[in-house]
């Protein structure tokens, strides 16, 4: 049983790994769409490395390999995103942040470290939510990764289920909070998509990249 419940964990987090690379892609072939929120990746690599250090502090190891890489690819896409700032400002005040982060983490017990990374993922998803619900309104296709977004979705449901079984609690509430808001930018950016796909006068290259990624 104990097994099982491992594998949840340990496929959710290889499916949260590979999330990162259709939208490194998709960021690289279109460098100047937005709709990426830079700001939800630097939450998500400063999570990721919450999480990391409350697998390594509470002894579960399917916490730390797949954080190890879902933070080198969450950092990737906050530099790779068009930002108003330098690449070399992002990358300087999210080493900052994170280091603020582990320091207080450092004198926390177990589990608060566990409800520490847990509380910034609460705030992960919110900025993305904003640009594809609100900023974006009336516009097109964005760079947004349908792929990426599907896979973050089926890692989150699995970590739920992880977090069920194993009596997870941080887990488990960051996993209900990052599905829910998941699911909402990916029902919202796909039904544009298609709506750019169907749409008689739509630009070509707005059904270029519906056809792309559909």
């Amino acid at each position: 049983m104990h097994l099982s419940v491992d594998l949840l964990a340990y496929l959710g987090s290889a499916l949260g790994v590979a999330m990162v690379v259709p939208q490194i892609l998709r960021i690289v072939r279109n460098p100047g769409m937005g709709g990426v929120s830079p700001w939800t990746w630097a939450i998500a690599a400063i999570s990721c490395t919450s999480w990391m250090y409350y697998g390594v502090r509470a002894h579960s190891l399917p916490q730390i390999p797949g954080n190890v890489f879902l933070v080198s690819g969450a950092v990737a896409i906050v530099l790779l995103v068009p930002a108003a700032w330098s690449r070399t400002r992002r990358a300087v005040l999210l080493g900052a942040v994170t280091a603020l982060f582990l320091a207080i983490g450092s004198r926390l017990e177990p589990e608060q470290v566990g409800f520490l990374a847990f509380a910034i993922g609460l705030f992960g998803m919110w900025p993305q939510v904003y640009e594809t619900v609100w900023l974006r309104r009336g516009m097109g296709p964005s760079a947004l990764s349908l792929t990426t977004q599907v896979l973050k979705v089926v890692s989150q449901s699995l970590w739920l289920s992880f977090a069920i079984l194993a009596t997870d609690i941080p887990v488990l509430v960051a996993a209900i909070v990052t599905l829910t808001t998941n699911l909402v930018v990916t029902v919202v950016e796909y039904s544009r998509r298609r709506f750019a796909a169907l749409s008689v006068g739509a630009p070509a290259f707005e059904r270029e990249l519906v056809a792309a990624e559909a």
